[in-house]
């Protein structure tokens, strides 16, 4: 029996594609090439400044009040329980939370500067945004204790053939201990060798402890974070007395042949749910939560409503 395909935040990571290959003369729209070249070696990034913190403000009022907390109530934050399979909530112990389509993630979304900076990264004008969700990272407590993880979202067997791109914009400024973005560098950099030695068809979610170093990304209010898709990467523990706030987007090449694709993609926005075959839950809680989002020309390009 073939198996039903999967996609990643109505996309997919795993269509085989490739990065573009600059001189040094490059003329980027946002990026330096001293950004690019450390994209390229690393395999990740902090764009700064990318979004208006008001933007990031704005998002961080609506998170706020579709999880019925108060921002300067802390008391409040833990109020919804974390999502299991016997108590769908619209947030996970990690900080995921169901949300996708309210007005202040798309104007993150269709934001020029932010586009500008995926036409950098990806050499080409058509391109598709992600549909993904935001998370409210809350700080360990008694009764609230969020380990941290590291996976990736890829089949590493399949890792050769994919070139994708992730990223994470800070809505507001964390620090190492604040429970933002952890990453693998030098695994990044060693993959092909350290999977030699690990059994075939190892899970994607790594449990054991590594021989590199983990480090925990510090970003302001605005900054956008990219990695590449064959980083390991997960939400750090928040050890703060404050919670992290964030939106993952990113984009790629558009793939309007992808009819499946598409309709999993219009049909998210329409319905104001989580994309199917995705991963990704949503929750109706967010089809009455506020009127449909009002898309630009670009915007509307990016979610594939209008072709390029």
């Amino acid at each position: 029996m073939a198996t039903e395909r999967r996609f990643n935040a109505g996309t997919c990571y795993e269509t085989p594609r490739s990065f573009p290959k600059y001189f040094d003369d490059k003329n980027f729209r946002v990026l330096s090439w001293e950004e690019w070249r450390c994209w390229q070696e690393n395999g990740y990034l902090v764009v700064p400044e990318l979004i208006p913190k008001q933007q990031c403000e704005d998002l961080i009022e609506v998170i706020c009040e579709f999880l019925g907390v108060k921002r300067e109530q802390p008391e409040s934050w833990y109020s919804v329980s974390p999502r299991s399979q016997e108590n769908l909530t619209i947030k996970s112990l990690q900080g995921m939370t169901e949300l996708y389509h309210h007005q202040a993630m798309w104007n993150n979304r269709q934001y020029p500067r932010l586009y500008d900076a995926f036409v950098d990264l990806w050499g080409i004008e058509e391109l598709w945004v992600t549909i993904d969700r935001v998370n409210m990272n809350l700080p360990n407590r008694d009764g609230w204790q969020n380990d941290g993880f590291l996976h990736w979202d890829i089949d590493l067997a399949n890792r050769n053939n994919v070139r994708n791109i992730q990223g994470v914009l800070s809505l507001n400024d964390n620090d190492e201990n604040m429970g933002g973005l952890q990453i693998v560098p030098d695994l990044f950099k060693q993959l092909d060798s350290w999977l030699k030695y690990q059994p075939k068809n190892r899970p994607r979610i790594i449990k054991e402890k590594l021989d590199f170093d983990v480090i925990n990304l510090e970003s302001k209010a605005g900054d956008l974070v990219i990695w590449d898709s064959r980083m390991a990467h997960g939400t750090s523990p928040n050890r703060s007395n404050k919670p992290r706030y964030a939106q993952y987007i990113s984009m790629c090449p558009a793939e309007p042949e992808e009819k499946e694709l598409l309709k999993i993609r219009l049909e998210s926005f329409e319905k104001q749910l989580g994309p199917r075959k995705c991963g990704m839950p949503g929750s109706v809680l967010e089809e009455n939560f506020g009127p449909k989002a009002k898309l630009t020309e670009l915007g509307q390009r990016l979610l594939g409503s209008v072709s390029w």
